[in-house]
């Protein structure tokens, strides 16, 4: 079975096992799915009793949790879904964890790998990396030319003081 990561355990909130945690996912109602979730590292399998956005964070109570201290293990680790479970996006469109670790190119030059994607409300931020510098490149078609999966490519368009 394949993992995906949908959200990523920041703290705890709360005394009754409740979990802050930042969302990695624009579809904050495929929390509302009947599917089977997995926590921490060990992927253990857990139910959502109830879940709310506040001020951009996801918080979540589970079934299986009744007290902090049953969570506290969570932190700094992540939410999960079955990859079967994800949706079909519309063309154009990818998930995050498919762009990771893509080769970005600029004008036929590798200039870095693709290591983050910052979600944020204009639209998404590529950080580019490599061993001397970071590149963010807005996430619009006036700077990503073209993405390839397939070859694990992405060319991009890099501006003056990018």
């Amino acid at each position: 079975m394949e993992y995906i990561a949908v959200a990523e355990v920041l703290n705890t909130h709360g005394i009754k096992g409740c979990l802050k945690m930042r969302p990695l996912t624009d579809n904050i109602e495929r929390f509302d799915e009947d599917i089977c979730y997995y926590l921490g590292d060990k992927k253990v399998k857990v139910t959502i009793q109830n879940y709310r956005m506040y001020k951009g964070f996801l918080y979540i109570d589970f079934e299986e949790f009744n007290d902090i201290n049953e969570v506290l293990g969570f932190k700094k680790q992540y939410l999960y879904i079955d990859e079967k479970d994800r949706y079909e996006l519309k063309d154009g469109s990818f998930y995050i964890d498919d762009l990771i670790g893509l080769k970005a190119y600029f004008n036929g030059e590798y200039i870095g790998d693709l290591v983050d994607v910052i979600s944020i409300y204009s639209n998404d931020v590529y950080v580019i990396k490599n061993d001397e510098k970071e590149f963010m490149i807005p996430a619009v078609k006036e700077f990503i030319k073209k993405i390839d999966l397939e070859n694990g490519l992405i060319d991009v368009v890099i501006i003056e003081g990018m």
